[in-house]
């Protein structure tokens, strides 16, 4: 290359090399990219990347000069420049390579290259050297410039994430196979926003993605995972431009490779694995906000992990409510942060509301922020297509502004079935089944553990068992029976309700006396009941008997 480029045309290549590379899945094709668009980004006669190969650790060098490649030229472990700076992890610019002692003569002599300048950086993934690149000769001065290597060390730190992807894609297919199953890989995103609409079973997925400039800080995410859970979330990286889109680059790329971790761990675990990698990665300073939500189908269970975003909200049929979360550091900050969730029933809200700061902030031409004066309107929207209404709204605020920040929405809705939350039956034992088949059904929509829907089927049972003994007399042929489920955040009620003879709170204590062998209303049935719910109430109301039974969950 004979004409030196300025630092922004060569920025614009990194930005373009970055891009690029989240849809690389081959290590030799990644290299070759990497040798292609390297020696642009800084302006410089040759560069080579040495990745370590074995378990002897020798440094094998793949350069812009093909006859160091056709020879396989390797660097014995701790030997040269490379080695040194393998075995530091630290960064090196020297002006003149051949006068310094650490240089490695055996790979200049076999290429006419004349080595002069040399900045030479680690490639890490936090404490671990996964290889060196090098960059030889700068076309555009004598030396290279300490921007010329922050230039480079940002590009090594994009690379090292890429390296990371690839060895984590690995190790997932590997995986895979061995269990017979779908291969994680296929999750492993061709580029860094994945659809902006997509439908998962009963799932569906709408996003709002609108960055401030050509070059955006925020995401989005979603994920199928092989046990069928759904890792999805939005992200806001600090800053804006260039520096942004790198970060946004790194942390995308790591959650699409460590998205399957979610098999295993919580998702405040998944979230600190998740912090702990981009400390490694992440310049001194910089650090991404996520607001994550896992899903679970099969249990019907939710859970969200909020890191400096705004807390998500809630669709419950009538309002939209914001979800009660604990609130955490964002990531990249520090490797020591902890992170908490909250856990929820998916049948909390039809619809879940995931957002980045950009929604609130935007200012219109008054510089009136859009949370002030305009979000809890819109939040009042209770139709259909409420993201439609959210952006349009948003748009028309702003209109004649400029927008301060990116700004993204990602919509979760539940497209599955409610069963009913009330039966009504003819008392009878031939019946009971139903009631069973009643409760079962509406806990696991609503994401009860097996343990409480138990529970809640052997107490309704003892009761709608005592209904039909001793409630309607033998003659009756009528013998009508409702129950009716419903809950909050911490409890269940149910309401069994049936025009036979009832009995009153006093009598229930009464019956609860310690048993004797004397046949007595009830049986030990009673006791049961008692053990299993918490509170107990037996009334009259408008000629008919209600049973109110509340089980804290």
């Amino acid at each position: 290359m004979s004409n030196s480029q300025p630092i922004t045309s060569r920025q614009n290549i990194l930005l373009e090399v970055a891009r690029r590379l989240s849809s690389t899945h081959d290590l030799v094709e990644l290299v070759d990219h990497i040798l292609q668009q390297s020696r642009e980004v800084m302006d410089c006669e040759v560069c080579s990347i040495l990745l370590p190969e074995g378990p002897s650790e020798d440094l094998l060098i793949r350069s812009t000069l093909d006859p160091i490649n056709a020879m396989e030229v390797r660097v014995p472990k701790g030997k040269g420049i490379a080695g040194d700076v393998y075995f530091t992890k630290k960064a090196v610019n020297i002006e003149d390579a051949l006068s310094d002692p650490r240089h490695f003569r055996p790979a200049s002599d076999k290429s006419d290259l004349v080595t002069r300048a040399m900045v030479t950086i680690p490639l890490l993934d936090g404490d671990r050297c996964l290889g060196v690149m090098q960059a030889i000769n700068p076309n555009h001065g004598a030396a290279f410039t300490p921007q010329d290597v922050e230039l480079f060390e940002t590009f090594g730190s994009l690379i090292a994430v890429t390296l990371m992807r690839l060895e984590s894609q690995k190790k997932a297919i590997l995986e895979a196979e061995n269990r017979q199953q779908l291969s994680l890989a296929t999750e492993i995103q061709n580029s860094f926003l994945p659809a902006s609409q997509v439908t998962l079973g009963n799932v569906a997925v709408d996003t709002f993605y609108e960055p401030a400039s050509e070059v955006g800080g925020d995401f989005y995410f979603w994920h199928q995972i092989d046990d069928g859970k759904i890792l999805l979330g939005v992200g806001d990286v600090c800053g804006k431009g260039l520096p942004a889109a790198l970060d946004m680059a790194r942390g995308t790329t790591l959650i699409a490779s460590t998205a399957h971790l979610c098999v295993s761990m919580n998702l405040a675990e998944w979230m600190a694995t998740l912090n702990k990698r981009l400390c490694g990665v992440m310049k001194a300073g910089r650090f991404i906000a996520i607001n994550a939500m896992l899903v679970c189908p099969k249990t019907r269970r939710v859970w969200l992990c909020c890191a400096g975003l705004p807390a998500a909200q809630v669709y419950d049929g009538t309002t939209w409510k914001e979800v009660a979360a604990p609130g955490n550091a964002p990531l990249g900050i520090s490797c020591a942060a902890r992170y908490e969730q909250a856990a929820l029933p998916f049948s909390t809200g039809r619809q879940w509301m995931l957002y980045t700061d950009g929604i609130l902030e935007v200012q219109n031409s008054s510089g009136e922020y859009f949370e002030d004066k305009s979000l809890s309107a819109v939040m009042q929207h209770t139709g259909e297509g409420f993201l439609n209404h959210l952006v349009t709204q948003w748009r028309a605020f702003a209109r004649g502004a400029t927008y301060q920040d990116d700004a993204t929405v990602l919509m979760i809705s539940d497209h599955s079935t409610a069963p009913a939350a009330e039966i009504a039956l003819t008392c009878h034992p031939d019946t009971l089944r139903l009631v069973r088949e009643f409760i079962e059904s509406w806990s696991a929509y609503h994401g009860l553990s097996d343990e409480i829907t138990g529970l809640l089927i052997l107490g309704c049972d003892e009761v709608m068992s005592n209904i039909c003994k001793y409630a309607y007399c033998s003659s009756s042929t009528e013998r009508p029976a409702t129950c009716r489920i419903t809950s909050d955040p911490v409890s269940v009620h149910i309401f069994i309700e049936h025009y036979g003879v009832g009995i009153t709170n006093e009598d229930f204590q009464k019956l609860l006396t310690p048993p004797t062998i004397e046949k007595r209303i009830g049986g030990l049935g009673l006791h049961v009941i008692s053990e299993i719910f918490d509170r107990v109430d037996f009334r009259r109301e408008e000629g008919r008997s209600v049973i109110e039974l509340v089980k804290s969950i």
